[in-house]
């Protein structure tokens, strides 16, 4: 037995076999001739000249068979190769190596073969010469059978040797006639070709300059990198040909290095090909984004050898991203801000931190008095011997500024020493220590009344990205501004409201008792009076909720306090928002059932004691409110015979509409109020 091939050596002979470029050929009279005379000599119907390749024998010559290949599992050949003379098998229906081979199994049924390896001059076995009988021949070849068959063999390789170096003969002159028509070719290259050639290789430098895209090519052994000149911008180093992967790799932020490429990673070929990273430029030391591209090329062996691709500079896109991420936030710091201070914390702070800047502030001016007051500023932390300019502060010296604000402009500026920059505003800024700046104003009807600014110590080239986030912060102050200034007039405007409900309700129920004073009996006079001051009750919490809603809580604090006897009472239940109708509605709903457990039941007897209750129900849209009402330790109650206004009240429910039941037990009344909890929040 013979051990089976190792991947290189059948990687070597499927490579010689393909040097000889005989695979699918036409039949040629010399290979047939072999064949035939091979059959002749071995007595057998079959002979063959069979080439092994990876997934098929083919046969250059054959006889007695109608097939041209064969697939590999299937080769008997494929065992002869492996050995080193003529390979027989005598009966292949028992041999174990090809009992089981379709050849044998099914038609043509083949039992005997004999195969002489056919090996090249560097000894590689490309396939056999082969002798196929349909019948077992246990005596096998003759000495002389043998030997001829194999003799055969060597005349087979021989004209393939001599097949191979006329084709190579063929490939020399046509190589040798391209290589003289292109010399001719290049020779006769015209002036203007080469024009061309070099405006192509311009453009294409334009384009990358154009784009801010880099290119460079990595052997991975020498880790040697050949790069554009756009390359070397981005990095910020000097245009050269090439550089190390080292002194790129020196440039990228510690943070980040584990996203670059390594050298154990490149040789492997497992290096990310897509990433992004941060460096500092080598030139100017700028924080910037690149996005790097890049694949991998192997040699035939599979070897990873170079490195190619892409340099594209995403910083703007990047910062879009996190400029973004602080509009949102800041949008839930203003929509949770109860002060002025607290819009101009939440603004300044977003804006320096964003935008790494040196300081940002908000500033409310009086162009007038030609002051400014600043109400609120953010200092970068690390900013050593910079203090906060928080206070009041003159305009005089930046009269060019507050112009072009009154006027309506974004100001944004680069330098404000720069040779362009306005004289008037230089002295002022270099008081304060700004050298680059950007400021929104804020105007109220037309007139310049605040602005929010971001400042940096050193020159600052701002983008339009910068500008425009600016821009956008600074109109979500002002809106956060003007939402807590319209809700102080809303509430100096509640307030009023509410005196003058109080003094209607007052009016009412003194025209009331005026107008009662002689009726008899009572009780119904008493009872309307309870009545609006249960309603006024309602109204006192609504109005602590700007007339939006109240908690029920509340409600019930404000009706018990009224009842009186608030130590015989036990209220719970969980936070609830009801809306405006609602709650003046379980308002005169509670009021109602503790005037009457003070009239007939538990709170008439001493020791009576009312526990009161809300409780959710269910989930999502079906969620239910339930207020429950238990009277116990007073008198035994009963229906009453005919029902009044109180009566009628209490059955209506939470909402007016229903949903109340009513339980006159022995042992007190048993009031239980059930209403949908969405419709309870938006009534």
């Amino acid at each position: 037995m013979h051990a089976a091939p190792s991947d290189a050596s059948e990687a070597a002979r499927l490579a010689a076999l393909e040097d000889y470029a005989v695979l699918d050929t036409p039949p040629e009279p010399a290979f047939d001739g072999i064949v035939q005379l091979a059959a002749r000599l071995c007595g057998t119907p079959i002979a063959l000249v069979s080439l092994v390749a990876e997934q098929r024998q083919w046969f250059k010559a054959r006889v007695g068979l109608e097939a041209c290949e064969t697939p590999i599992g299937q080769a008997v050949c494929a065992h002869a190769i492996r050995g080193e003379g003529v390979l027989v098998i005598p009966d292949m229906a028992v041999d174990p190596r090809t009992a089981d081979n379709p050849l044998v199994t099914e038609a043509p049924g083949m039992r005997f073969y004999a195969g002489a390896p056919l090996r090249s001059r560097t000894g590689q076995a490309l396939g056999t010469l082969c002798v196929i009988d349909l019948a077992p021949r246990p005596e096998g070849l003759t000495p002389d059978q043998e030997f001829a068959l194999a003799g055969l063999a060597g005349q087979v390789m021989a004209l393939l040797e001599l097949r191979g170096e006329a084709q190579d003969r063929g490939r020399i002159a046509v190589a040798a006639r391209r290589a003289n028509a292109a010399a001719s070719e290049r020779a006769a290259r015209s002036e203007a070709e080469r024009r061309r050639a070099l405006e192509a290789e311009t453009r294409a430098r334009i384009a990358q300059e154009a784009g801010g895209i880099g290119t460079f090519e990595m052997a991975v052994d020498s880790g040697r990198m050949q790069v554009s000149a756009e390359f070397c911008r981005l990095f910020g180093l000097p245009e050269a040909p090439g550089y190390d992967a080292a002194v790129l790799e020196g440039l990228v932020l510690p943070a980040d290095r584990g996203r670059r490429s390594n050298e154990a990673g490149r040789r492997d070929g497992s290096a990310e090909g897509n990433v992004e990273y941060r460096i500092h430029r080598a030139d100017d030391g700028a924080l910037r984004w690149l996005s790097r591209r890049a694949v991998f090329q192997r040699d035939g062996n599979g070897r990873v050898v170079a490195m190619f691709g892409t340099v594209h500079d995403i910083t703007e896109r990047k910062l879009d991203q996190i400029r973004l991420a602080a509009m949102v936030a800041l949008g839930d710091a203003l929509r949770d801000a109860g002060s002025a201070a607290a819009v101009a914390q939440a603004a300044t702070a977003t804006l320096g931190e964003a935008l790494g800047a040196l300081r940002a502030g908000y500033a409310e001016l009086d162009l007038r008095a030609g002051t400014a007051l600043l109400q609120q500023d953010w200092v970068a932390p690390e900013a050593s011997g910079v203090g906060s300019l928080a206070g009041p502060r003159s305009l005089a010296g930046f009269a060019g500024l507050v112009a072009r604000l009154a006027a309506g402009r974004v100001e944004a500026m680069a330098d404000s020493e720069a040779a362009d920059a306005p004289a008037a505003d230089r002295a002022g800024f270099a008081a304060i220590g700004v050298r680059a700046q950007i400021t929104v104003p804020l105007r109220q009807r037309g007139e310049l009344t605040a602005a929010l600014f971001v400042q940096d110590g050193q020159p600052r080239r701002w983008s339009q990205g910068e500008v425009d986030f600016v821009r956008g912060v600074a109109d979500r102050c002002h809106a956060a501004l003007e939402r807590l200034r319209g809700q102080a007039a809303q509430a100096v405007l509640n307030q009023e409201l509410s005196h003058r409900l109080k003094n209607s309700l007052a009016m009412v129920q003194a025209i009331a008792a005026q107008t009662l004073r002689g009726v008899t009996p009572r009780a119904p006079v008493e009872a309307l009076e309870s009545r609006i001051q249960a309603l006024g009750a309602a109204h006192a919490v609504l109005l602590q909720q700007d007339w939006r809603a109240a908690r029920l809580g509340a409600v019930v604090d404000q009706v018990v306090g009224l009842i009186g006897q608030r130590e015989r009472f036990s209220a719970a239940g969980p936070d609830v928002s009801l809306g405006p109708r609602c709650a003046q509605g379980v308002s005169l709903l509670l009021h109602e059932l503790g005037t009457n457990a003070l009239k007939y039941g538990a709170l008439s007897a001493e020791g009576g004691r009312v526990a009161l209750g809300w409780s959710l129900r269910g989930a999502g849209a079906e969620t239910e409110l339930v207020v429950t009402w238990q009277e116990s330790g007073g008198p035994r109650v009963a229906a009453p015979g005919q029902r009044g206004f109180g009566s009628m009240l209490i059955r209506r429910g939470l909402l007016g509409e229903g949903g109340a039941r009513l339980d006159f037990l022995p042992e007190g009344l048993q009031v239980e109020l059930v209403a949908l909890l969405h419709e309870v929040e938006a009534a």
